[in-house]
């Protein structure tokens, strides 16, 4: 089975384990204690006093086995005691020090930050000048060897293709960073922003301050805000209006709701692959008693130029997103389930990937939203969505693979709930070739679509982990199946797609 490990979903922790370990414990310490008692009240029985008189010696002896009888349980009773609290203090300790841990860390990361930060801004004054005197002759030398063919000449020369080995570099980096995807995710929630912070002078407090706020970078989240900022300031990544419309659907509608996480989520692939701007997509599933549930599957990203344009599903809505601001896909989930008529009582699943995930997660964070829609259970694949506080009544299924740096941009792991349960794949290409869903692929087919750098994030691999997991009956997905299982039966009454554009001055 391919390797996975699930937090929270109502699994236990280690430390939820001592501390109903400690709790048995001391029902169980209770009890004989409430027997001990029981015992000595009955030693003061009439009857039992009366028995005693006619043989005075035995009656000494017993009151001295009672003696030490009680004596001993005393003091195992004692022992008891002491281990609840050590088991219940060990616990705590637990939670404390892995507390502390990652705050530890955290904060070192964020001086490590700081300090390069200061580094650099002490430096400018002399790696400016150098960078100009040392930058222009390069430059100048580049040009000149490129105009007269100098690729050829050492391709000719020494056998080394620099275009090829210039491709190769940049593929080996995304790898890297990538395949240490936790790494990277630690960079951008502590080591940018000290960076930033040092660099502009600002006290090296700000960055433990625990806050919304993005006055100042001290987090993934106000680090995007910074970023989108200055994009704005130069025309990239700039915000609109939307327009919405009912359109035809990229693939024919179903008869049936998914019959599990695997063809849940190959649906909500179907709605972003291959095309220019991805749709919306609710599916109306009437279940076998009676009720009416709905599934509103939201797209991916399908344009990741910074330049202002009409998709939908761009670059610009993954930054905002990401900095928690109003995107036009939350827009365009809006409108399309007003347009629905879903009222406010009827149970939705709402279903991304990636960037959908992103849209999907933070409506289930925003209360004005949920005021109006009951969003019932949540299902992201490769999105960040630790930084949003989706709300404890939601049912959150998240699955990411290991290698994938997406999930990681927030730089948090996953809360863990009893109503979310986070899955992380480790991602194996050889295993996913084996997937039940790619046995049509040739060898070929599937060199190329497992070999490059960012693959751990594609759409093909997550629904090869998928049905691997499914197949092997994982209880993760078998209980949120089971949990949710209005969605996954029943019949469809009617599918409706939605697409929408930026509106453009």
């Amino acid at each position: 089975m391919i390797a996975t490990r699930t937090r929270g979903g109502g699994r236990m922790t280690i430390d939820d384990r001592a501390e109903l370990s400690g709790t048995d414990l001391d029902r169980i310490v209770r009890r004989i204690g409430d027997l001990n008692a029981a015992g000595a009240v009955a030693d003061f029985d009439l009857a039992t006093l009366l028995t005693q008189v006619p043989s005075p010696l035995t009656a000494l002896n017993l009151d001295r086995a009672r003696i030490v009888y009680h004596q001993h349980l005393t003091l195992v009773l004692l022992e008891l005691e002491a281990t609840t609290l050590a088991i219940r203090t060990a616990a705590l300790a637990y939670r404390e020090a892995e507390k502390g841990v990652s705050e530890v860390f955290g904060g070192l990361l964020d001086g490590l930050g700081y300090v390069t930060g200061r580094v650099i801004a002490i430096s400018l004054p002399v790696v400016i000048p150098t960078a100009v005197v040392v930058g222009i002759p390069v430059y100048a030398a580049a040009t000149v060897l490129d105009a007269v063919g100098a690729d050829d000449l050492v391709e000719q020369r020494f056998g080394i293709d620099l275009a090829q080995t210039a491709d190769r570099l940049k593929e080996d980096l995304t790898r890297l960073v990538f395949e240490n995807s936790d790494a990277t995710g630690a960079v951008i929630e502590h080591v940018l922003p000290g960076m930033v912070v040092g660099f502009l002078g600002l006290p090296p407090q700000l960055l433990a301050v625990d806050s919304d706020t993005t006055l100042w970078p001290h987090d993934s989240g106000s680090m995007t805000a910074w970023v989108l900022a200055a994009a704005n300031l130069v025309g990239l990544l700039t915000p609109s209006e939307v327009e919405v419309w009912k359109a035809e659907g990229l693939t024919p509608a179903h008869a049936k709701p998914p019959a599990d996480v695997a063809e849940l989520y190959s649906r909500e692939a179907a709605q972003h692959r291959g095309v220019d701007s991805g749709q919306v997509r609710i599916e109306e599933v009437r279940s076998p008693d009676g009720t009416t549930r709905y599934i509103v599957y939201v797209p991916a990203t399908t344009d990741w130029s910074p330049e202002p344009g009409e998709n939908t599903t761009d670059l610009t809505t993954n930054v905002e997103g990401m900095a928690g601001n109003d995107t036009v896909m939350r827009e365009m989930v809006r409108q399309a389930i007003a347009d629905a008529g879903i009222g406010s009582d009827a149970e939705v699943m709402l279903v991304g990937y990636s960037q959908g995930g992103i849209t999907a997660g933070s409506l289930a964070a925003d209360p004005a939203f949920l005021a109006d829609v009951n969003v019932t259970a949540l299902v992201t694949v490769g999105a960040p969505i630790s930084d949003f506080a989706i709300d404890e009544s939601v049912d959150v299924l998240a699955i990411e693979h290991e290698q994938d740096l997406v999930p990681d941009l927030d730089g948090n792991e996953d809360p863990t709930r009893d109503r979310w349960t986070t899955i992380t794949v480790d991602y194996d290409p050889d295993e996913l070739r084996t997937a039940p869903n790619l046995a049509d692929k040739s060898d070929a087919e599937l060199d190329e679509m497992f070999s490059s750098a960012g693959a751990a994030h594609s759409s093909a691999a997550y629904s090869a982990s998928l049905a691997l997991m499914v197949g092997a009956g994982h209880p993760a997905l078998r209980r949120f199946t089971s949990r949710n299982a209005g969605f996954f039966t029943g019949d469809i009454t009617e599918t409706r797609d939605y697409q929408g554009k930026r509106k453009r001055n």
